[in-house]
């Protein structure tokens, strides 16, 4: 420890002077000499703290540009190192007090924050050559202002830590003297005991030592005072200088107060109403406009006292104090006294003057205290803000106006705030989000990846403007997309920013405030709730974060600071996005609580493989549907990044077989399977089965075909005859779907002797139900209604509520066929409840589809349109294009038979492009003969020849790819090709006889669709 003392710093507040080049023989010589400290350093914590300060040297100086603040930056860390290791000189662990070990936590905790600085600036450089030139230079900018912050935060720890050791000195003094008066009364004692023994032996020299004791016990009390005494002083002195630290008492210069500008803002208006009429609801008001940091309360706030009426009322006499600058009380009452034009003064009691000349002034005046939480959160100081500002609102003549984040009104047990209180303010809504954003930078104006970006943003006011700088610079929204997804907050961190132009600043600030810093558990609240882009549940809470006992007090921190918002029913918190990306980013969630996230989700999947189609299906659809977000975020994250995937892919299952009856999509199955292949997983072959399925209901019948082929395979090597058989039966319905009936039906049936054989009475219906729509498909409707009975019998039978369901549809689309319409608007209307009472919505859709198809065919056609643009709805919901796509067919039907024909022709051209984006030549093909129609119609009649080519071509090469020796859609070419010949006086024989049988129109409108 000798090698500190003599290089001990004796110059400075914090001796950096004398920790340089000069004394250190450079920065080679100061890595050599830390590295041997290190070697030297026994106590645990003190190397912990010595190791992360070596790191942080060893970067600074691996990073080659910004040499000067890099060089700067090493002389700091060096000089503290010094300061903490002459600290300790000669002690043990045991021999350090618990203030001092407190203190090097902290500055091991500054090393770190220091050394992930730096590591960021290293990562950049790294990245320079392949970055633009203009982010070259930002990021050099940003690096010299990281680096300045560095050395300023060391040399502020510095200065810290030499007040410890001296508050740690005062108190080993003060302990000395306790040890001193302790010896002295000990020795009196021992003096009164020989002063016994000597009255007893000698009795005529009692007075005389009965004077020296006297003498004797005055001195020790006089010793004892001064040594007290002494004491008080020093820790006067102590506390008188971290107080000059913190506060300050005579600030060189004041930022300006001059009114900034009226802001123009958007969506913001009918707040901004609210904030007038409260300004002139009295004579003397007092309104807060609070939120999260970054949603506009400054905009809105000078937006409000530049309004004209405010204007009239208050004229010149409305003043902006920024107390983002209010670093200290004295500096606060300063910027007050400065706003009101004030001389400087030398007073002792500032305050008591900026009273007397707001009660003198005689005329009414508003204060505009902007970002009022940079007081309010000074630590230890809130009490002497509130008394300030309750004075303040005592003035008859006075009104305030404050801007703050959080939830909360300051000092409400003293302030009286002027009712109605205004709402904490929310995220825009999308149209005044995407004019703000194009206000910035028109180019981006009518991009249709914006709406997706913003919605990425949350719609958050700082983040959109932040943006929208960047895309007005050149960056295209799909480029700025792709970008946010891949380095989220950092994007919107500018070099050397502030809180308006910087959105780590702005959140980082919100997570400094007093009532987080106070609440050990916040912070860790807040990184689980960062992992749910779709909130977290009250209820689930519990389960979610076991090891947050107290999480109900963390979470009321975190409302305060607005850093979280409630649902409208106050069942559920939620994060805005770009705060969950700068939690994620800086306060990562820590293994264990990250494991208990997981398990609490992996058990909500497991629901799905359980229990879809039992009794508790709608009970498991409503718990599922409430938490999808969360699911698809923490199962896709566990396949991806977990150690051991195999109760990831167990709940990728149950999910995705719960997303197949409600809205079908491969994201996570696809995640499963990867994660599958690569562990040698046994399930692999369930994945793959549920792949299948989740394609069938997509129509990507080719692709799906060839996964439950694999998945059929590797059931058969497990011995998995049931799923073996199931992927059988997937197989023949693909077939079906396809209008392959033939190979549908031979499927099907061997699907159901297999099933019969393994006596799975529920996979056996299941095959008759196929079967049951073939017949149909065929035009056999009494074998179609016999087969599909039967199997609703079996589903009775087996109590499967979902499969007797089905079959009643499908019976009820049989009635309508048949021209029943009574009973098939009655099994209709029955399917329809059953549907949302199971929680069933691609059924539910299924039966709007065919209430719309009845009351077409009655000449309904207001009541027809509506209940296919519901159906529409319903599927687009699901992501099911194809029953949303022909719905839409189905509504320019309806308008056709309105003669609504330009609609009609605007609903079909929508549903060729749609069917064109999803590869189905069937679809154009019968969108084209439609379209043709229309065109007739409209006497256009060379464009609806030409129209009709094109669908005879799409057709045939339909007939083609699928080797079908029927004429599926030629039929109804020759039918519009001969009313368009007629009307042109042509007369034109078919080249293609029809030989089929009922001729289905569009025959993959999933369970139950067919056309007369």
């Amino acid at each position: 420890m000798g090698v500190f003392s003599r290089h001990k710093s004796s110059t400075g507040p914090s001796g950096l002077d004398s920790v340089g080049v000069a004394t250190l023989g450079g920065i080679q010589v100061s890595l050599t000499l830390l590295e041997k400290l290190m070697d030297g350093a026994s106590i645990p914590f003190v190397k912990g703290a010595v190791g992360t300060a070596l790191e942080v040297i060893k970067i600074a100086r691996g990073i080659q540009s910004d040499r000067e603040d890099c060089d700067n930056l090493i002389k700091r860390t060096t000089a503290l190192l010094i300061v903490i290791l002459d600290s300790l000189k000669g002690k043990t662990e045991k021999e350090i007090p618990s203030c001092l070990k407190q203190a090097i936590e902290t500055l091991s905790m500054s090393f770190q924050e220091v050394f992930d600085e730096l590591k960021i600036i290293e990562k950049r450089a790294g990245k320079r050559s392949a970055s633009s030139l203009v982010r070259a230079l930002l990021y050099h900018y940003d690096n010299i202002e990281k680096l300045k912050e560095c050395s300023a935060k060391l040399e502020w720890a510095i200065a810290e830590f030499q007040v410890t050791s001296k508050v740690d000195s005062c108190l080993k003094d003060l302990e000395r003297h306790k040890e001193l008066r302790e010896e002295l009364l000990e020795n009196r004692t021992i003096t009164q005991k020989g002063h016994a023994n000597i009255e007893a032996k000698i009795e005529g020299g009692q007075a005389e030592l009965e004077a020296k004791i006297e003498d004797g016990q005055a001195k020790i009390e006089a010793k004892i005072q001064d040594g007290q005494a002494k004491i008080q002083q020093d820790l006067a002195k102590i506390r008188e200088d971290v107080i000059d630290k913190i506060t300050g008492t005579a600030p060189l210069s004041l930022p300006s107060t001059v009114m900034p500008a009226n802001p123009k803002i958007f969506g913001r208006q009918s707040y901004m109403e609210k904030v007038v009429q409260l300004l002139l609801s009295a004579t003397s008001t007092r309104v807060a406009i609070l939120g999260p940091g970054g949603m506009g309360k400054t905009s809105v706030a000078l937006m409000a006292i530049h309004d004209a009426r405010v204007m009239e009322r208050f004229g010149v006499n409305r003043r902006w104090i920024p107390c983002e600058q209010a670093t200290s009380i004295p500096l606060f009452i300063e910027l007050i006294a400065k706003s009101l034009g004030l001389p400087p003064s030398t007073s002792n009691d500032r305050f008591s003057e900026v009273v007397a000349a707001l009660e003198q002034l005689g005329v009414l005046l508003i204060l505009l205290f902007d970002n009022f939480e940079t007081i309010w959160d000074l630590e230890g100081e809130q009490p002497t803000v509130a008394i300030i500002l309750s004075r303040l609102a005592s003035i008859p003549s006075v009104s305030l106006l404050l801007t703050m984040r959080g939830i909360q009104h300051p000092a409400s047990n003293l302030i009286d705030w002027t009712s109605p209180r205004l709402t904490p303010l929310t995220p825009l809504e999308m149209d005044p989000a995407q004019q703000a954003f194009v206000q910035i930078s028109p180019n981006s104006e009518g991009d249709p990846s914006l709406p997706e970006l913003l919605r990425e943003l949350d719609c958050m006011p700082l983040a959109i403007t932040l943006m929208a700088k960047l895309a007005e610079v050149g960056e295209t929204i799909t480029e700025l997309l792709s970008q946010w997804r891949q380095e989220q907050v950092k994007l919107l961190s500018q070099p050397g920013g502030d809180r308006t132009n910087s959105i780590e600043v702005s959140i980082r600030l919100s997570l400094m405030s007093s009532s987080v810093r106070a609440n050990s558990d916040a912070i860790s609240l807040l990184s689980v709730l960062a992992k749910l882009p779709g909130g977290a549940s009250l209820e689930q809470l519990p389960t979610i974060c076991p090891s947050i006992p107290d999480w109900k007090r963390a979470l009321r921190v975190l409302r305060i600071a607005a850093l979280v918002y409630d649902s409208p029913e106050r069942t559920a918190v939620y994060m805005l996005s770009p705060i969950r990306s700068y939690v994620s980013l800086h306060h990562p969630l820590a293994d264990g609580p990250l494991q208990d996230l997981r398990n609490a989700y992996y058990q909500l999947a497991g629901t799905g493989l359980a229990n879809l189609g039992d009794s508790n299906f709608v009970d498991v659809v409503v718990e599922l549907s409430k938490e999808d977000i969360n699911l698809d975020t923490i199962i896709l994250d566990a396949l991806h990044s977990a150690d051991d995937k195999e109760d990831a892919i167990h709940a990728a299952l149950g999910y995705a077989q719960y997303l197949n009856f409600v809205q079908p999509r491969v994201n996570v199955i696809e995640a499963a399977i990867h994660a599958a292949r690569n562990t040698g997983s046994a399930r692999l072959a369930f994945c793959l089965e549920c792949y299948g399925d989740t394609l069938r209901y997509q129509s990507q019948y080719d692709v799906a075909t060839l996964a439950l082929e694999e998945a059929r395979e590797r059931h058969i090597r497990l011995g998995n005859h049931s799923n073996a058989s199931s992927c059988l039966w997937t197989l023949g319905e693909i077939l079906r779907m396809q209008n392959r009936l033939d190979e549908a039906c031979s499927k099907l049936e061997e699907a159901r002797l297999q099933y019969i054989e393994l006596n799975r009475v529920g996979g056996a219906a299941d095959c008759l139900c196929g079967l049951g729509q073939i017949y149909k498909s065929q035009g056999d409707f009494e074998m179609a209604i016999s087969t599909l009975e039967l199997a609703g019998s079996q589903y009775v039978e087996i109590g499967s509520e979902l499969g007797s369901v089905n079959c009643l549809q499908l019976l009820g689309s049989i009635y309508w066929l048949q021209g029943q319409y009574v009973a098939a608007f009655s099994a209709a209307s029955e399917t329809k409840s059953r549907y949302i009472k199971l929680g069933v919505p691609l059924g539910l859709a299924h039966s709007l589809k065919l209430m719309s198809n009845i009351h077409e065919d009655q000449g309904h056609y207001s009541e027809a349109f509506s209940l296919a643009e519901e159906a529409r709805i319903t599927y687009s919901r699901l992501g099911n294009k194809f029953g949303a796509t022909a719905s839409l067919m189905r509504m320019a039907s309806i308008l056709v038979k309105q003669e609504e024909l330009d609609k009609a022709r605007r609903c079909t051209e929508e549903a060729k492009n749609d069917y064109i984006r999803m590869g189905d030549i069937l679809g154009i093909g019968d969108s084209h003969r439609f379209l043709a129609d229309i065109l007739r119609m409209q006497g256009e009649h060379d464009v609806a020849c030409s129209v009709l080519e094109e669908a005879k071509s799409l057709f045939v090469q339909h007939n083609n790819n699928h080797n079908s020796s029927g004429s599926v859609g030629i039929v109804e070419y020759n039918t519009s090709l001969g009313k368009v010949s007629r009307l042109r006086g042509q007369q034109i024989m078919p080249s293609i006889c029809w030989r089929g049988q009922n001729y289905v129109f569009h025959p993959r409108l999933q369970e139950l669709e067919g056309s007369r």
